[in-house]
């Protein structure tokens, strides 16, 4: 869940959320949860759960939910990693970056003051994990070492020294593509031993920094052991009216360097981005256009002959690059180790297109970051429209009903002068460049426009403008019926031509049913065999309930996951509104596709009950019993939910009991683990939820109880424990409506076991809960089915019992709707 708060522009991520610790008894001393970052100002101190009349029946009390903070949401980056214990961590520049229990890490951008939209560098060396904001890439690497800062200690960072024997000098020197001097990062890489795995340099550098050994500074210098190394890195090549190496957003990235070059003496390398090859991709069998964020990853690896790796890369979000384009220098196959870049592509239809008369446009949305918090604040063509074209800029000229074409001036912002236009009557607006090629700089933020706002380059806005008073044919998609999710990998070298075609054969086809709510945000997550995180961005999803084909790239060396969230959450937080409770589902698993392969997906599928994480079962190892619960939906996907520090939102309350009697509690995060007694004993976990959010109009209260009996486990591997869940299949329709009155049901061990049930029963309301009816339920080849007689919102009562006295009792006020 995510509390909303005033604050400037920032990242579109994932929530995070308050939580606590459960009480302990009075004898046992919790242990500590380790550091966590601050929170806003409107995050609550955690609350005390209950503490057992009888504290001497449990052992001694471990953690249970890490301390968690309240959060913000996006345009940031999020990651997939293994499960563990969800923490925050602030960087110094007030970015923060939150792992989740789950494996989602999310990089949530804090507001600049001029609205720039930073993209981060992400770098894994060993087991440290570095995220640095791209106007920060001189600093200290210490302070965005993630890893490091959440387990409070100091990254070994190699002494800088001015001199020593043996060492040479390699001096490094950036052109952009136009054959300016460029902006850029790069990193240098002994592929023999590993050494120097971290060393970066910036440019253009600092001339009046003394060139040294040290491993991060921004010189533009280095001086290293001769050797054989890789020298790769990034130049950025910014608008041709603006300085070469200001810190802004740039055209467009380019990887530039040698993957593997020996060097012997002092040497200067010109790292020249005309050098490069730009991506291309072609779909023959849909239309798409590369939208705002639809370039995410240039990542790349590099693994010596001896030593460890290091992998680093860009994360790029929307509107930071004003040309979705990247290019790559061709090099040769390496000889020594061995290397793989690659880049991640989002295709879509395309979202804005324009054509006059012997005119095609490019037009592109102004970010809608600066104008709106979510997407249904900021207007879009939906269908096609043609607009009579008028100089929005000539006094008195007639703009009813219009495409207004204004140019843009620093001295009033773009938000004005689009307004300005809607309120002379015009249907949409164009703001073309005052200087030669494009330009982002809205010049201002938090004012909502009225009418879709798009941009042009200048001289796309002059030859319209010469055309005189020509028709435009605009066409707008706001919810594209397909996507693709397209990671193309380069091994070993990088070849001359980048020119990639995405045949929907060769691709793997997966319809996403989104189910029931109006607004939601969705993400894809991919790896590769070398990541041990797996970075992308949550993007708004419009037209919910409706369905999705998602094509994505079909590789045994690619593993795909995916994330869903509703309502859509938010990408700013410019305008101030109720507070509100999300719901984030995971798919809980990871999948590599074939060629050709189809398959389906639903998301928020009725009903939403209490559920397990099949990434951290709850399982005990030795005397400790680790637990982790949540919402899951008829698919299995996977969220957490807990008491919301604010009124209508989640109302949780989690328990646990040894032999019938209390030992922990919290109404916050019901993550965590306890320490038990040797001997077998008999365990309840019961976990409610009541969902007061506006936008809940089923799930609106469940209640799950597992019963179980668990003693030490032989050896050190976790041994899962047998609790019970159910799944419902009721065939509903995307509101959420059973298509028919049969509801089947099945029912399994989280470990696996097969243990046959002795019970099973069912009981009815169509009243949320007040009387209740049983149904007769009927054993089936693949589980149980009843029928159903009602009308309307139906709730459920399930009971089940294995011949191991293991037993779930799980209750669902208006699980879904009956015709």
């Amino acid at each position: 869940m995510w509390r909303r708060t005033t604050g400037g522009i920032a990242a579109v991520g994932l929530a995070t959320a308050l939580a606590a610790t459960f009480t302990a008894p009075a004898s046992a001393a919790p242990a500590s949860a380790g550091p966590a970052s601050a929170g806003p100002a409107s995050a609550s101190p955690a609350s005390p759960g209950l503490a057992p009349a009888d504290p001497a029946s449990a052992g001694a009390a471990q953690t249970i939910g890490a301390a968690q903070t309240g959060g913000s949401a996006q345009t940031g980056g999020s990651a997939q990693t293994g499960a563990g214990e969800p923490y925050d961590v602030t960087l110094p520049t007030g970015d923060k970056v939150h792992v989740s229990s789950g494996g989602v890490a999310a990089v949530t951008a804090a507001p600049r003051r001029n609205g720039y939209t930073p993209s981060f560098s992400v770098t894994q060396t060993g087991r440290d994990l570095f995220v640095v904001p791209d106007d920060q890439t001189s600093a200290d690497p210490v302070s965005f070492n993630v890893t490091a800062i959440h387990e409070g200690r100091r990254a070994a960072v190699p002494a800088p020294k001015t001199s020593g024997d043996g060492l040479v000098t390699i001096r490094l020197k950036g052109i952009a593509r136009d054959g300016r001097a460029a902006r850029g990062t790069i990193s240098v890489f002994n592929v023999e031993d590993g050494s120097r795995g971290s060393s970066r340099r910036t440019l253009p550098g600092d001339p009046e920094l003394p060139c040294t050994e040290a491993s991060w500074d921004g010189s533009g210098c280095i001086r290293v052991p001769p050797g054989t190394y890789s020298i790769t890195g990034v130049i950025e090549t910014m608008p041709a009216w603006q300085s070469s190496t200001a810190q802004d957003t740039p055209l467009n990235r380019s990887f530039v360097g040698y993957p593997e070059i020996k060097i012997t003496e002092d040497t200067e390398l010109v790292l020249d981005a005309r050098r490069a090859t730009e991506v291309k991709i072609d779909t023959p069998d849909h239309v798409t256009r590369r939208n705002l964020g639809s370039l995410s990853h240039l990542m790349w690896t590099r693994t010596p002959a001896k030593g460890p790796a290091t992998s680093t890369g860009v994360l790029t979000g929307a509107g930071s690059v004003l040309e979705e384009r990247v290019f790559m220098q061709p090099a040769p196959r390496v000889r020594t180790g061995s290397f793989e870049i690659y880049t991640r592509w989002r295709l879509e239809a395309p979202s804005i297109t324009m054509r006059a008369p012997g005119l095609t446009l490019s037009p592109e949305y102004v970010n809608p970051v600066y104008f709106s918090d979510v997407s249904s604040q900021y207007p879009r063509l939906n269908g096609t429209a043609r607009l009579r074209v008028a100089d929005g800029d000539r006094p008195g000229a007639d703009l009813r009903g219009r495409l207004a074409l204004i140019r843009r001036s620093d001295d009033v912002s773009v938000a004005e002068q689009s307004n300005r236009a809607a309120a002379a009557g015009a249907r949409m607006v164009a703001i073309y460049n005052d200087e030669p090629g494009v330009n982002g700089d809205t010049n201002g933020s938090g004012v909502k426009l009225t009418v879709p706002t798009v941009r042009l380059s200048h001289e796309q806005g002059r030859a319209l403008l010469a055309c005189g008073p020509v028709t435009v044919t605009a066409a707008g998609v706001t919810d594209s019926p397909y996507m693709y999710e397209l990671v193309y990998p380069e091994k070993q070298g990088i070849p001359k031509k980048l020119h990639y075609v995405a045949r929907t054969r060769d691709l793997a086809r997966v319809r996403n049913d989104y189910h029931g709510f109006a607004t939601m945000s969705t993400g894809r997550y991919h790896r590769r065999p070398w990541e041990s995180i797996a970075t992308a961005y949550t993007h708004p999803f419009k037209g919910a309930p409706r369905s999705r084909i998602e094509y994505l790239s079909a590789d045994p060396d690619t593993t795909w996951t995916a994330r869903a969230a509703t309502p859509e959450e938010p990408y700013n937080h410019a305008f101030p509104d109720e507070n509100t409770p999300y719901v984030q589902l995971d798919e809980s698993v990871w999948l590599s596709y074939r060629p050709g392969q189809r398959r389906t997906r639903t998301w928020f599928e009725a009903p939403l009950t209490g559920g397990l994480n099949p990434l951290s079962p709850i399982a005990r190892t030795g005397d400790r019993l680790r637990m982790r619960v949540g919402l899951v939906d008829a698919a299995g996907n996977f969220g957490r939910a807990y008491t919301s520090n604010f009124p209508g939102g989640f109302a949780t309350d989690f328990r646990v009991y040894q032999d019938g009697k209390l030992i922990a509690s919290t109404i916050h995060l019901p993550n965590g683990s306890l320490i038990l007694p040797p001997e077998e004993r008999t365990y309840r976990i019961e976990y409610d939820v009541d969902n007061h959010a506006p936008w809940a109009l089923l799930s609106t209260r469940t209640k799950t109880a597992w019963t179980f009996r668990s003693a030490r486990p032989a050896g050190t591997e976790d041994a899962v424990a047998p609790l019970l869940q159910v799944g419902y299949d009721a065939n509903l329709d995307l509101n959420n409506r059973a298509r028919s009155r049969t509801l089947n049901l099945a029912v399994r061990h989280q470990d696996g076991s097969t243990t046959p049930l002795r019970r099973l029963s069912l009981a009815v309301s169509y009243d949320d809960g007040a009387s209740w009816t049983n149904a007769s339920v009927r054993k089936t080849r693949d589980g149980y089915s009843t029928r159903l007689r009602g009308h309307g919102k139906v709730s459920l009562k399930i009971q089940a019992e294995d011949t191991a006295g293991n037993a779930l009792t799980q209750e669902t006020i208006r699980a879904y709707s009956l015709p």
